[in-house]
């Protein structure tokens, strides 16, 4: 009894930090009463959504209103972008499995929307990306199901916790990888994306507009080292769990891929040698970056291009053109993690999944062949505009020619006639404004999952995981679990902020 009052307060203590920690095993029937009592504490209820608050709440790292306005923005219908930020504020304050069951719902949301739009061609994209479907960045496809398994291992689930494991593997993850990966660089900058701007190149030559400048500098071709492939924190887990389970049969091609991912992988957590067991710590740090809109203006911001117009030659219309990317630059909040073991000692813990690297990855593969699809939607909406503004400006010149030696009318008609072109030059403008980069993504992933382990003699053990921050700030987080021959035990702790 003592130790649930204990673990209890433990945890309410890391809520108030912003912070968890929490280490559950298929036996400890304490330590998951611990757990639901955490749960049933921590009920949440909907508040009236807000951008502008929500976004205070976020800069402030207050997950808990963040929660409140994301339950009522969703309450009626839940997109793939909301239920991502819905699931992970779930799982930040301890909701585990109302955090499961929005991953699962998640996780068929994005099944159906991939097959539906992964080999859409680019040169047909019509409309801005932000638009469309969100089927969600590269990481996140094939991470819901890994943060889905350590919400079922922290419910004392092991068995559901495997199974998320084993889908990732089977299921998802080679056919993902065949689709998306190969579509992806492919469409790099596609033959059909290509023929476009050739037919849009021969339109703004009309206007001796010069195309070429758009292309000279395009966003790098992604590569195949930009497709993200493998989940090493799904590795990791799948080696711990597994053998938790008492399956050993991945325990080999587990380690030697997450060995070729992780250079740093303390290899000795594949075997457990005769009469010890193992403390796994697995600790998630920090908070994913963002994406930014990078915008590309044509001359320049400041300048334009002048376009004759006809008849009325006197008069040059000022076109801009603006294509927009997504990009992203976003710095690490974390400076390291350690892990303290009483009595046994300390080790810095490596890195197993980087999500800022992720989206840095899904940046790269996405920038290129979205700053063709805004110079395709760009020039199109614009020579439509010019060759309307160019019919409408001179059918009001050759009107105002008409009314030549009527002083009133004329004047009244030169005005007008000022206004149009005015206007036109405006309205050109204002296309501008509907071209915005798709910077969608899920905004509460943690920025980096790290590991260290240690091979110990059975028994209970404490330790704390040390969080240091690059604004110089440290947070402890205690942990104690208990170890047990021949198995693994499995520490989770977290400091999202």
């Amino acid at each position: 009894m003592k130790k649930i009052i204990k673990v209890f307060i433990l945890l309410l203590a890391c809520f108030f930090v912003s912070c968890s920690s929490s280490n559950i095993e298929d036996s400890e029937s304490e330590n998951i009463v611990a757990t639901e009592k955490k749960q049933r504490s921590k009920k949440i209820k909907p508040i009236k959504y807000n951008e502008e608050e929500y976004e205070k709440a976020y800069n402030q790292r207050n997950y808990s209103t963040c929660l409140g306005m994301m339950l009522y923005k969703t309450r009626k219908k839940a997109d793939i972008r909301d239920n991502l930020d819905l699931a992970m504020l779930y799982f930040i304050t301890g909701e585990y499995a109302q955090a499961s069951a929005v991953f699962e719902k998640t996780d068929a949301q994005m099944f159906d929307a991939l097959t539906k739009s992964i080999t859409k061609s680019i040169g047909k994209a019509i409309v801005n990306e932000n638009l469309k479907e969100y089927t969600g960045n590269v990481y996140e496809y094939l991470l819901v199901n890994t943060m889905n398994s350590l919400c079922y291992y922290l419910q004392g689930d092991l068995n559901s916790a495997v199974n998320q494991l084993t889908k990732l593997s089977d299921v998802k993850l080679p056919e993902y990888r065949r689709l998306y990966g190969e579509v992806s660089v492919k469409n790099g900058l596609d033959p059909s994306a290509r023929e476009k701007l050739d037919e849009d190149a021969k339109s703004l030559s009309a206007y001796n507009i010069d195309s070429s400048v758009f292309t000279a500098d395009l966003p790098k071709k992604p590569t195949e080292k930009d497709v993200y492939k493998e989940s090493s924190l799904a590795r990791y887990l799948s080696l711990i769990l597994r053998q938790a389970d008492g399956d050993k049969s991945q325990i080999d091609s587990d380690s030697i891929v997450l060995k070729s991912l992780v250079k740093d992988f303390d290899s000795v957590d594949s075997a457990i040698p005769s009469g010890k067991g193992r403390v796994n710590v697995l600790a998630l740090a920090g908070l994913i970056g963002k994406q930014t809109a990078k915008e590309v203006y044509f001359p320049s911001k400041s300048t334009y291009f002048y376009v004759p117009t006809g008849n009325s030659s006197y008069r040059l219309l000022p076109v801009q053109f603006k294509f927009v990317y997504p990009s992203y630059a976003g710095k690490s909040t974390v400076s390291g993690v350690d892990v303290v073991l009483n009595n046994v000692g300390t080790k810095s813990a490596v890195i197993i999944e980087n999500f800022n690297a992720n989206l840095e990855k899904s940046v790269k593969l996405r920038a290129r062949k979205e700053y063709a699809a805004s110079m395709n939607r760009s020039i199109t909406k614009k020579v439509s505009g010019i060759v309307a503004g160019i019919a409408s400006i001179n059918a009001s010149y050759e009107g105002l020619k008409m009314l030549s030696g009527r002083s009133i009318a004329y004047t009244l008609a030169s005005i007008a006639f000022d206004a149009l072109c005015s206007s036109t030059a405006a309205g050109l403008s204002a296309i501008d404004l509907t071209e915005t980069a798709d910077i969608r993504q899920g905004e509460f992933f943690p920025e980096t999952v790290n590991a260290a382990g240690f091979t110990v003699p059975a028994g209970l053990y404490k330790g704390k995981v040390v969080y240091r921050f690059s604004d110089g700030s440290v947070v402890e987080k205690p942990f104690e679990t208990e170890v047990k021959e021949g198995k693994p035990s499995l520490v989770v702790s977290s400091c999202i902020k």
